[in-house]
């Protein structure tokens, strides 16, 4: 193994540990706009606007969206996408929209406290 794989595997590792306990947060503010997305459409905007700095896996992704609906955040409902196949569809509820300014008010405190950290290293 190169240096270079072993760069590229750590550097997956630590982002991959950074975003999974921020995850939820990011899902709900995929869906803010109270527009219904599927799995892959919301993976693939989280990919977008970060510039292409967070990955989440769709192994992820599912169980965590299932989670929050049982949670009360979204909702979600099956579409039909041709003859045979199916995806799901999730939407922010009200509840949803509470628990995002919920979490953003925790992650200013936190990354502030972080940056306020880091600017006397």
């Amino acid at each position: 193994m190169s240096y270079n794989d072993i760069y590229s595997f750590m550097k997956r590792s630590v982002e991959g540990e950074m975003i999974k306990g921020h995850t939820e947060m990011l899902v709900l503010a995929m869906l803010a706009s109270g527009e219904p997305m599927h799995v892959y459409r919301i993976r693939q905007e989280m990919i977008d606007i970060s510039d292409h700095k967070l990955h989440p896996a769709h192994s992820r992704l599912y169980p965590l969206l299932k989670q929050m609906v049982k949670k009360g955040w979204l909702t979600s409902w099956k579409e039909i996408v041709c003859e045979k196949r199916e995806r799901t569809a999730y939407q922010i509820t009200k509840a949803g929209q509470a628990e995002l300014t919920v979490q953003k008010k925790r992650w200013e405190l936190f990354s502030r406290a972080v940056t306020h950290l880091l600017k006397r290293a």
